[in-house]
């Protein structure tokens, strides 16, 4: 019952029950005209069946595209507030966040098209396989919200969130939460894409 109403919540977060209520709207209105427009045209009944079934039939298959790649409609995107409140691991870390002495991480990714991007990040980082996130990974090994990284006392931290697959450093598996080495590897899957990690601090900058 629980996973039942919890399956219930992601959609509605997803926004899944909003698109295909609009699909439903949209289809409504097109059945309608396409009723008159037939007794117009002479056209025989059955086209009238065939087309109100496929649009039925259809109605599923755009449910799992939604959900599986994040379909939005301009006109239901949600302002920056609402992306945040999608993701709630990145608010909380966004809190904690303090990178004063910590400086900034350079990551290092393949975005598995073949292209290969190195970016520094002064502020919270989330992983995963939603758009959302400020690295996202087209891999069904990737959860939706999988990792998040972030500055705290001085170091760099990553967390897991509760992924399917689990999220490692250097080979081992996150549990709850790690501090980062200077130079590491995050995995996301124990075979899933990988992203090298630079800690760079201030002090140290300096010296080098």
């Amino acid at each position: 019952m629980k996973s039942l109403s919890n399956f219930v919540s992601e959609l509605f977060r997803r926004k899944v029950v909003r698109l295909v209520g609009a699909y439903i709207v949209i289809f409504w209105a097109l059945a309608q005209g396409y009723a008159s427009l037939y007794e117009v045209f002479g056209l025989p009944d059955w086209t009238l069946r065939v087309f109100v079934v496929s649009g039925v039939a259809l109605a599923p298959v755009f449910a799992w595209f939604s959900w599986k790649y994040d379909l939005t409609p301009p006109q239901i995107v949600r302002d920056a507030k609402d992306v945040e409140a999608n993701n709630p691991a990145l608010s909380w870390a966004m809190r904690r966040h303090d990178n004063v002495d910590a400086g900034f991480i350079l990551l290092k990714w393949d975005a598995g098209d073949g292209t290969t991007h190195e970016k520094r990040f002064f502020k919270p980082v989330s992983i995963g396989r939603g758009l959302t996130n400020d690295i996202d990974f087209a891999d069904d090994r990737v959860s939706r919200h999988h990792a998040v990284l972030w500055a705290e006392e001085g170091a760099w931290r990553v967390r897991d969130l509760d992924s399917a697959n689990g999220t490692f450093l250097n080979r081992a598996a996150v549990d709850g939460t790690s501090v980062l080495p200077q130079s590491c590897e995050l995995r996301f899957h124990a075979n899933g894409p990988t992203i090298t990690v630079h800690v760079d601090k201030p002090a140290e900058t300096r010296i080098s």
